[in-house]
């Protein structure tokens, strides 16, 4: 089986926030279901590989909290700093222990620009085209966000099981919704499923979230990216969106 643990469930800034004045930011307590780090999973193979998905700024404090080891990969949806810059947070670790990273070509522009002192092995993928870790058949899939960015199917090649991590997104190209329709389990940016914010394109707006996860028909939906500003704690957004799992720091699936 498959180990999914859930390392980070906030967006860009986590909660608390720095320097927050929001309620949730000042009332958060560490530990608690309303404590996240920046958006991050990781997953533990049946051989027992492990694999993390997004280098956030928060790596070092996930590490330790988690207990993780080295981990045998790390993948980059793309290149914006709360999900790649956390590299450099590893650098002094990195030289005794190379790390690869698996990123598409803009990812790795932006490695290689701003922090190719750190001594990782940069693997670049393509959309669409699948690569394996151990038992893990892995797509990159295009979704709509920024430049160079992509989210992940994952198949078990033993068990034939799917899921699927989505990255930041305004919306997903025709392509990848017939990948990851009717899947097992969908990980999915709803950074502003709460928010009044409306001058963000790169991400779904409020009332664009919900038909949007609708559309998807997948059998399990957990929503990630949650930050203080939409004036919820976890337990108010799993009384309001029960129809969904709300992802908090160290929530675990098994495949």
């Amino acid at each position: 089986m498959i180990k999914l643990t859930f390392i980070g469930s906030g967006c860009w800034q986590g909660i608390p926030a720095p320097f927050g004045a929001d309620k949730i930011s000042q009332n958060v307590e560490w530990g608690s279901k309303d404590f996240r780090f920046r958006t991050s999973l990781h997953i533990e193979t049946e051989n027992g590989k492990s694999i993390v998905v997004e280098a956030t700024p928060d790596i070092r404090l996930q590490s330790w909290k988690f207990k993780l080891g080295k981990p045998d990969a790390i993948l980059v949806s793309h290149w914006h700093w709360n999900h790649l810059f956390g590299l450099l947070d590893l650098d002094w670790f990195a030289k005794k222990n190379p790390l690869i990273v698996y990123g598409n070509s803009v990812t790795k522009e932006w490695y290689e620009e701003r922090m190719n002192h750190v001594n990782v092995n940069f693997q670049t993928f393509k959309s669409y085209e699948p690569f394996e870790i151990d038992n893990l058949r892995i797509t990159p899939v295009a979704v709509e966000h920024v430049s160079g960015t992509d989210g992940f199917l994952f198949e078990d090649l033993n068990s034939g099981k799917r899921f699927a991590y989505l990255s930041d997104l305004s919306g997903i190209p025709d392509d990848t919704v017939g990948m990851i329709r009717d899947i097992d389990l969908i990980i999915t940016d709803v950074t502003y499923i709460e928010s009044d914010i409306n001058d963000d394109p790169t991400h779904l707006k409020k009332d664009q979230i919900i038909p949007f996860l609708k559309n998807l028909k997948a059998k399990e939906i957990v929503l990630v990216n949650i930050g203080s500003y939409q004036k919820l704690t976890h337990d108010d957004l799993e009384q309001k969106f029960p129809q969904y799992a709300i992802a908090y720091d160290g929530m675990e699936r098994w495949f």
